[in-house]
C-alpha cells in the first residue's frame, strides 16, 4: 500500500477571480515506515526502561547550575521508593530530600569528581522509602553529559537497588565477628588449658605438703594460723584456675538436679549483703518449678559476678532486682535466644538501674580480659566467665543495656522434668588407709613424690615410676601384688590411657585411677570418657586422694 501526500496550490486571475488550482502529489511511503518504525521503537524503549529493575535518569544543569535539575526519571520508582516518577519530576528538592543524611556529601563528592575527570563514576548512597523504615541501598554509576560544544550540560544516572547484597553483606560481617569472636575465646581456653596442667602440679604440692604439716603439727601448734594461710591463698590460686578454664567453656563441671528457684532464694541472703544498703534488692520468682541440671556453684559464682558489677555500676544507690520465668522455645524463637535445642527453659534476670552501656561497649562485654572499670580495679574475667558457664551449661546469656538506662543480663538454662528423689544429698566421708600396694605414675618429680608419701603415711606400699615405657615395666614385675594404678593421663611415652590398656591386658583385675591437671577438652582427646571413668582432678588435696582411693579398691 503506497502511503502518498497531496499539495493543492490555488491560482486566480488579475481581477481576483478563482481560475482553479494546482495539485501536488507525492509518495511519502517510505517516509511513513520511518515513522512508524521510530514510534514502535519509542514505545519499545519506554517499555524496556520502564520494566527493568534499575532506575534511569537525567540532571540538565541549564537554568539550574548548581545542583541541576531531574529532568527525566523512569523505572521502577514506584516499586522501589514508593513514589511515582511525576512526583520527582515536579518536586526538584525531593529526589536528593530523600537521601540518607550521611551519604549526601559523599553523593555530591562523587558528582563533582565525576564532572571535573568527565569521566563515568560508581558509588553507592541510601535512600529514604515512602512508607518502610528501612533505607533502600542503591549502587549507582553516573555519565556526564556533553553539548556540541563539548560543555558538560548534566549527566545521566542508572541507580540499581543493591539492598539485599548490602543485606548480605552486612550478615556476612555479623558471622565473621562472631566467628573472630569464638576463635579469640578458643584461643585464650587453650592458653589456659596449658597453664592450668602445670599450675595444678604446683598448687597439689603446695596444698598437700601443707596440710600433711598441718596434721603433724596438730591444732594447738602455734604454726598452725601461717600454715591455715597458705592453705588459704593456695584455694584461692585453685579458685582462679577454675575461672580461667570456666569463660573457656572447658572446666570439669558436677551437674547436679537443682530447684533454681530455691538456689535463687539462698544466694538472695548473700547478695543482700554483698550489694550494700544503699542499693534495693527485690526478686520475684515464677511459681513454676525451675529443675535443671547445673553445677551449683558455677551458678552461684555467675549470679555473685552478675550483682558485683550491678552494685559497681550504682555507686550513689539504685535497684537491683533478680526474677525467674519459664521460656518455651520453638524452631521460629530458636534462633531468636540463640539456643541449640528446643523446649522449656528457666529464664533468669538480673537488671540494675545503674549508668548501663553504649552499644560498642555491650557488643564486647563478653570479652575475655575486657573490662570498663578502672586499672588495678578488675580482671577484665567476670563476665567471660559469665559467658562460659552458661554455655557450658547449654543456655545462654544476652545482654540489653543503653547509657543512663540501666542493664538487663538474661540468663537461659534448659529445664528437666522434676524427680521426686533428693537432689543435694552429700555423703559424709572419712579418710581410712589401707595396706594394699599401689602403683604411682606422674611425670612430675614434687607430685611424684608428695602422692607417694600420703599413700605411705596410712599404710599402703607405693611403686613409683616416672612416665608411660616405666610404668609398663615397673607393673610387670609387680603384677601380682599391685591393687590399684594411678595414671597421670598426660605425661611421656605412653598416656595414661595406654598404659591402663597395657596393663588390663596383663591383670584384667587391676584398678586404675586417672588424674590430670589438663581441661576436660584435653583429656578427651587422649582417648578418655569421663562417663564411668574414675578420675580425680588436679590439685589433689589429701583428704580427697585418700577417699577416692580407698572408694576405689572397697569397690
Amino acid at each position: 500500500m503506497i502511503s502518498t501526500e497531496v499539495t493543492a496550490t490555488a491560482r486566480w486571475n488579475e481581477k481576483g477571480e478563482y481560475l482553479g488550482h494546482i495539485c501536488v502529489v507525492k509518495d511519502i511511503t517510505e517516509r511513513k515506515r520511518v515513522e512508524e518504525a521510530l514510534r514502535r521503537s519509542e514505545e519499545e524503549y519506554r517499555m524496556v526502561v520502564n520494566n527493568i529493575n534499575e532506575i534511569i535518569y537525567r540532571i540538565s544543569f541549564r537554568g539550574y547550575p548548581l545542583r541541576g535539575k531531574l529532568a527525566f526519571l523512569s523505572g521502577p520508582t514506584e516499586k522501589i521508593l514508593g513514589f511515582r516518577s511525576e512526583e520527582f519530576l515536579n518536586d526538584c528538592e525531593l529526589w536528593i530530600s530523600l537521601v540518607h543524611p550521611d551519604d549526601t556529601q559523599t553523593l555530591f563528592k562523587t558528582t563533582e569528581e565525576m564532572l571535573d575527570t568527565r569521566q563515568p563514576a560508581v558509588h553507592e548512597f541510601r535512600m529514604r522509602h515512602a512508607h518502610e523504615p528501612e533505607c533502600v541501598w542503591f549502587e549507582d554509576k553516573v555519565f556526564p553529559q556533553f553539548d556540541e560544544n563539548g560543555d558538560v550540560i548534566g549527566y545521566f544516572g542508572v541507580a540499581r537497588d543493591v539492598s539485599e547484597r548490602k543485606k548480605a553483606q552486612e550478615d556476612r560481617a555479623r558471622l565473621e565477628a562472631q566467628l573472630l569472636q569464638a576463635q579469640k575465646m578458643e584461643a585464650v581456653g587453650q592458653l589456659a588449658g596449658g597453664i592450668a596442667h602445670d599450675f595444678n602440679n604446683i598448687l597439689t604440692a603446695i596444698i598437700g605438703y601443707a596440710s600433711l604439716l598441718e596434721i603433724k603439727l596438730g591444732a594447738d601448734s602455734p604454726f598452725k594460723p601461717y600454715i591455715d594461710q597458705i592453705l588459704s591463698s593456695t584455694e584461692k590460686s585453685a579458685n582462679l584456675t577454675s575461672q580461667l578454664l570456666a569463660f573457656s567453656r572447658k572446666q570439669i563441671m558436677s551437674p547436679k538436679e537443682t530447684d533454681l528457684n530455691e538456689l535463687m532464694k539462698r544466694m538472695g541472703v548473700l547478695l543482700k549483703r554483698l550489694i550494700g544498703e544503699d542499693v534495693e534488692f527485690k526478686t520475684c520468682f515464677t511459681d513454676t518449678h525451675l529443675t535443671a541440671m547445673v553445677d551449683r556453684g558455677q551458678i552461684e559464682q555467675v549470679l555473685l559476678n552478675l550483682c558485683t558489677n550491678a552494685r559497681d555500676a550504682m555507686p550513689h544507690g539504685g535497684l537491683l532486682a533478680i526474677s525467674t520465668d519459664v521460656l518455651e522455645v520453638d524452631e521460629k524463637s530458636k534462633e531468636t535466644y540463640d539456643l541449640d535445642r528446643l523446649g522449656r527453659y528457666a529464664v533468669i534476670t538480673v537488671t540494675d538501674t545503674g549508668k548501663g552501656l553504649d552499644e560498642t561497649t555491650r557488643q564486647r562485654i563478653f570479652e575475655p580480659f575486657f573490662t570498663t572499670k578502672e586499672i588495678g580495679k578488675g580482671t577484665g574475667l567476670g563476665l567471660s566467665i559469665v559467658y562460659g558457664i552458661i554455655k557450658q551449661h547449654n543456655g545462654n546469656v544476652t545482654v540489653y543495656s543503653e547509657p543512663g538506662k540501666g542493664t538487663t543480663f538474661k540468663i537461659c538454662l534448659p529445664l528437666i522434668e522434676h524427680s521426686t528423689g533428693t537432689t543435694e544429698a552429700e555423703e559424709v566421708i572419712t579418710s581410712r588407709g589401707g595396706t594394699e600396694t599401689i602403683l604411682v605414675v606422674e611425670d612430675n618429680e614434687a607430685v611424684r613424690t608428695l602422692t607417694s608419701h600420703i599413700l605411705q603415711e596410712v599404710g599402703y606400699t607405693v611403686i613409683e615410676a616416672v612416665d608411660g615405657n616405666d610404668a609398663i615395666k615397673r607393673f610387670m614385675e609387680n603384677k601380682d601384688s599391685i591393687k590399684l594404678a594411678m595414671l597421670d593421663v598426660v605425661m611421656p611415652k605412653r598416656s595414661g590411657k595406654e598404659v591402663s590398656d597395657a596393663i588390663r591386658k596383663i591383670t584384667s583385675d587391676v584398678r586404675v585411677l586417672l588424674t590430670s591437671g589438663y581441661t576436660a577438652d584435653i583429656i578427651n582427646t587422649k582417648g578418655i570418657s569421663e562417663e564411668g571413668l574414675d578420675f580425680i582432678s588436679k590439685p589433689i588435696t589429701p583428704n580427697n586422694l585418700l577417699t577416692k582411693v580407698r572408694d576405689i579398691l572397697d569397690r
